[in-house]
């Protein structure tokens, strides 16, 4: 009897979201929503750059503050011990990271648009937790909360579901570039609220937050969820549920058969399952080993080389206009010369720049030369660690689309977690620019080399027609 209570509820519930769904997708997409879709990524995105760029241009700041001039744990520390403890410390907010693949799973359950602000909400109130952190371990909270949520991706989930194919990257890479455009706003954050001042770093973590809330807002207002999730889901919810007991006959219950569909066990085990994208997945873990010296150390080299807060102030301002160049054509360039020429190219300039930018730094060259050479190597980098999450997605079926999206960012911390660990001894022994291209040079390379010769391409890949292994 409960069981039968129980099948007519699903099958309420169910009925009720399919005529929701339904309707949604009988109004279709115009173009004016297409385009209000793509402002709101675009700020959304500035958010997400700003968020996750916050933190490390304001390292020597707050690894002076809380390490150097203030007793922690009971001592005071040189700024290269501070900042191997920072780092250390940092490595185990990442904890978090463990569970955010199963929070971006539940995309292709309840869909892509509550997750997608929900993120923009964390990520906003992680800034504003920052800005009111009175010791280092309210910054480790508010640190920590901003690093879960600005992993979500869901915006690029949404771009590749909505977006024409072959149109796919190259809208990807304008709405991305818009994104890191929008890190300028960090240097002139820095310029107006801290000038020469190191110890007003807080300050610049307000109106990023503010920013935030209000996106996310538009977001809860304004975004429907993908037609691609609507038309599979409709597919899915429109068969009876006793057929779909039938088709799932080996599973226990539907609930059992939901969680094999949605599950990040199971998105790993598919990836697995397959030489193409475990080649692929294997590829993005080696040139992870280099994220943490690409992306967290760039602003202490150059405080330790001798720049001052407003020389990495204006380094600062070149940074994010260079990168938001590359990426822009990037997009372009990857819809021409396909997805894995593009992650070659990227790595190849990865390596040159990083080098130029570790010689400009010592030479204390121009500022505006280094902040360029820094954008170039950083940029590089992303661009083709983006590209890997691209041809990802390019490959897996929808119904698991997120959650292969939540596994692989499960597994590619593994490589983070070698590179994390060798910045964090390399940096005590040997100087922090040395060690970043001791980490970085090698495993961008070898990722280069390996996704160029195992991983089949994914241009023009027909999303909806990627059927399940």
């Amino acid at each position: 009897m409960n069981k039968t209570k129980n099948e007519e509820k699903i099958a309420l519930n169910e009925s009720r979201q399919l005529e929701k769904l339904k309707k949604i997708q009988s109004k279709g997409s115009s173009a004016f929503y297409f385009a209000v879709l793509l402002c709101l990524i675009a700020l959304v995105n500035i958010v997400d750059e700003v968020a996750s760029n916050l933190s490390v241009t304001v390292q020597s700041s707050l690894v002076t503050e809380f390490f150097v001039n203030n007793a922690l744990f009971g001592k005071t520390y040189t700024y290269e011990e501070g900042l191997a403890l920072h780092s250390t410390i940092g490595v185990f907010s990442y904890v978090f990271g463990l569970v955010t693949p199963f929070y971006k799973a539940l995309a292709d359950k309840f869909g892509r648009k509550p997750l997608f602000a929900f993120s923009t909400f964390g990520m906003s109130l992680g800034m504003l937790i920052t800005y009111f952190s009175t010791n280092y371990i309210v910054y480790l909270i508010g640190y920590a909360v901003i690093g879960f949520f600005m992993g979500h991706d869901m915006q690029i989930i949404f771009i590749l579901e909505e977006a024409p194919k072959k149109h796919r990257a190259k809208i990807y890479s304008i709405l991305k570039a818009l994104g890191i455009l929008g890190v300028v706003f960090v240097p002139t954050l820095r310029s107006i609220l801290m000038g020469n001042d190191p110890t007003l770093w807080r300050r610049i973590f307000l109106v990023p937050a503010i920013v935030g809330f209000l996106a996310c807002l538009a977001v809860i207002v304004f975004a429907k969820d993908t037609k691609v999730y609507i038309s599979e889901k409709i597919e899915y919810l429109s068969k009876p549920l006793e057929e779909r007991e039938r088709e799932k006959a080996q599973r226990k219950a539907e609930k059992k058969a939901q969680e094999k569909q949605y599950g990040v066990i199971n998105a790993a085990k598919y990836i697995f399952s397959n030489s193409d994208t475990k080649a692929l997945l294997i590829s993005h873990i080696v040139f992870d080993v280099g994220i943490a010296a690409v992306g967290l150390y760039f602003e202490s080299c150059m405080h330790i080389a001798g720049m001052t807060t407003d020389q990495i102030t204006k380094a600062l301002f070149v940074l994010p206009l260079v990168y938001a160049s590359q990426t822009f054509l990037s997009g372009f360039i990857a819809d021409r010369i396909g997805r894995k020429k593009t992650i070659a190219l990227a790595s190849s300039i990865c390596v040159v720049f990083f080098i130029l930018f570790a010689v400009g730094i010592n030479k204390l060259w121009n500022p505006y030369l280094i902040g360029a050479f820094a954008g170039f190597y950083q940029g590089s980098f992303w661009t083709g660690r983006d590209y890997m999450n691209v041809m990802m997605t390019e490959k897996v079926p929808t119904e698991i689309r997120a959650s292969v999206v939540g596994a692989e960012g499960l597994l590619v911390i593994i490589g983070m977690a070698v590179g994390y660990i060798l910045m964090v001894v390399g940096i005590l022994k040997i100087p922090a620019w040395l060690m970043c291209l001791i980490v970085t040079v090698p495993s961008v390379s070898v990722a280069a080399v390996m996704l160029m010769t195992k991983v089949k391409e994914t241009k023009g890949a027909n999303l909806e027609k990627v059927e399940v292994l």
